[in-house]
């Protein structure tokens, strides 16, 4: 099998309308999102799956998994987005937005439990340390917090994946999180969100990260490369990164997804894909095909 005949199941892509949804990121400009992508007046208004379609032919994507896009009602997006999806050729699973310290809580989940293309929950965590504008948690060190943390129990028993979004300097705190909770499934966004790009950045985001590793129920998720690297990242650039967070996970614990429509801001997904392939060209054919399609397969329950 070539590498582009194999299957990718891209684990983290938008369907959004803004004809049927509130969302705030373009009812207003997002100073925040411009500091991660810079001008995002390129990205569609309405992006759904005709438009997916169009953007990934000629690569063998076998399915996808929906990420919410932060709307005003997490609710309704999710009801919306599987009757989006109930009418789309590919298998998919779903990524519902959920605060671990909102009273509705178990209401949000049991509302969820209602739409069969759920397998994971996130909860936007970041804070960064120096620019108040991207900065999503309800202040610092909420990861660490007794009552923040009892919410993840809310999940046992449902099935859900966690997904918490954070950025590099707040893994120490999603580690402690993950090993207090080893029978619940999470996984990490972004590689871990680096910040600092720099040699010693570097060294401390690999530390931090292979703590994290050290926990068996964490997945690693890799894509946003035009959210760490910019628009102009390179093959060169990200290689390195991508390679160790890798060789901290395992192929069985580490999967690829596009991001669309998002990473189009830099790149088409077909060269996104490409730089994945170029990435791992040394990697056997079935640890190939783990990272583009088994891990995630296994991770969010998609035949």
């Amino acid at each position: 099998m070539n590498d582009d005949s194999l299957p990718i199941l891209d684990c983290h892509q938008h369907f959004y309308d803004t004809r049927r949804l509130h969302y705030p990121v373009f009812a207003q400009r997002s100073a925040g999102f411009e500091d991660l992508v810079g001008d995002y007046s390129a990205l569609p208004t309405v992006y759904l799956p005709d438009d997916y379609a169009r953007d990934t032919q000629g690569l063998n994507v076998s399915g996808t998994v929906w990420a919410e896009f932060i709307s005003d009602d997490p609710l309704a997006e999710v009801q919306w987005a599987d009757d989006v999806l109930q009418a789309s050729e590919r298998p998919a699973g779903m990524i519902a937005s959920v605060d671990f310290l909102s009273p509705d809580l178990k209401r949000t989940l049991d509302a969820y439990a209602g739409a069969r293309r759920v397998r994971s929950v996130r909860q936007h965590m970041g804070w960064h340390p120096a620019n108040p504008r991207l900065r999503y948690a309800r202040h610092a060190g909420l990861l660490s917090e007794a009552a923040w943390q009892r919410g993840i129990a809310s999940l046992r028993g449902r099935g859900l994946v966690c997904e918490i979004e954070i950025f590099a300097p707040q893994l120490r705190e999603f580690a402690a999180v993950a090993a207090a909770y080893p029978d619940i499934q999470f996984v990490l966004p972004v590689m871990g969100w680096p910040l600092d790009l720099t040699r010693a950045g570097e060294a401390t985001w690999q530390r931090e990260l292979a703590a994290v590793g050290t926990c068996p129920n964490v997945a690693i998720k890799i894509f946003g490369l035009e959210c760490i690297f910019g628009i102009h990242w390179t093959v060169e650039q990200v290689r390195p990164w991508i390679l160790q967070a890798i060789d901290i996970f395992g192929p069985a614990r580490s999967m690829f997804a596009s991001h669309l429509p998002v990473c189009k801001l830099a790149c088409s997904f077909q060269h996104l894909y490409g730089a994945y392939l170029d990435v791992i060209a040394d990697f056997s054919p079935p640890e190939k095909r783990q990272l583009l399609h088994d891990t995630a397969a296994g991770i969010y329950r998609i035949g």
